[in-house]
């Protein structure tokens, strides 16, 4: 029998998307892209406002592809006689776990998210990974704690506004600063030609057929030297990510066309046989793709089950 990859991880991506708009419909989620300067440090902009009449907590379970994020909890408004105001600031914090986790949405919460590729909370954010891992267990931090240049005074202005665009785009100005910020460091420092190595290779990396030794031979540092630096700036070995991309990708194959066989998917993702894709697929989601595939053929069949 001939297998054959029939899809690309953009196109996944973006087919993934468009689910989670109908899918987390109910907690008001849209996404926006970042200007093109960002983009080799942010994935996306998720914004979610979520409904004061729910009747209860919304739970939705998410599971690590290499990402980190930056979530901005905005309190609810209250009402004036010309304008819904709110004088507080939002609470932000730093997600940088790489395990599957459920996060509980509140009813009436707002929520505007900053999503960075593998490495990009490292260039922009100056976040070393590898030491955060090394002083705490905690997976979501007090990103006022972390000392980011700029973060009081964006915080203040966020609290002046209510439009989801305005606060995307004095994130993006903020953003922008610290990366001339950036690279104005790595110029002084002769680094620029270093700056970006590792999300130059990420494009490569990621493919779900890619070979690491293939990858290795290809880049400018020794194995040792880009592996150090790689697990500097992303907290991940490069064979932590690929297997996590591969999982990632499994899961939205398994989502997309939950009538693919198990070996098929397999083989598109990258993993020797169906028993490797089990191996992997069990530790990152903590159940079976069987069990996965199961449930998303079960939403197709009852899309109120979620």
């Amino acid at each position: 029998m001939v297998l054959i990859l029939r899809y690309t991880a953009d196109l996944l991506e973006m087919r993934s998307f468009k689910r989670f708009e109908t899918e987390l419909a109910h907690l008001g989620f849209t996404h926006f892209k970042p200007l093109a300067p960002l983009r080799p440090w942010v994935q996306r902009y998720f914004h979610l406002r979520v409904a004061t009449d729910l009747p209860q907590n919304i739970e939705q379970t998410f599971y690590p592809d290499g990402g980190t994020s930056l979530h901005f909890y905005f309190p609810t408004p209250t009402q004036s006689l010309t304008q819904t105001i709110s004088s507080d600031e939002p609470k932000v914090l730093f997600h940088c776990g790489q395990s599957r986790h459920s996060h509980a949405f509140l009813p009436g919460i707002e929520l505007l998210i900053v999503r960075f590729h593998p490495g990009g909370a490292f260039h922009l954010l100056g976040i070393e990974l590898q030491d955060i891992k090394s002083t705490t267990s905690v997976t979501a931090i007090d990103a006022t704690q972390l000392q980011l240049t700029g973060l009081d005074q964006l915080l203040s202005q966020l609290a002046q506004t209510n439009q989801p665009a305005r606060r995307i785009a004095l994130l993006e100005h903020w953003l922008l600063q610290l990366n001339q910020r950036q690279f104005t460091a790595a110029l002084s420092r002769h680094e620029c030609a270093r700056i970006g190595l590792v999300q130059a290779s990420l494009p490569k990396l990621i493919q779900t057929q890619a070979s690491l030794e293939d990858f290795y031979g290809q880049l400018p540092l020794s194995r040792r030297q880009f592996e150090r630096r790689f697990k500097q700036e992303t907290g991940l070995s490069p064979a932590q990510l690929l297997q996590l991309n591969r999982v990632k990708v499994a899961r939205n194959l398994l989502s997309q066309s939950p009538n693919l066989s198990l070996v098929q998917v397999a083989f598109d993702c990258g993993f020797y046989d169906q028993a490797h894709l089990h191996q992997h697929f069990v530790r990152v989601t903590q159940q079976t793709p069987g069990q996965y595939k199961k449930r998303k053929m079960s939403q197709i069949s009852n899309p109120t089950s979620r």
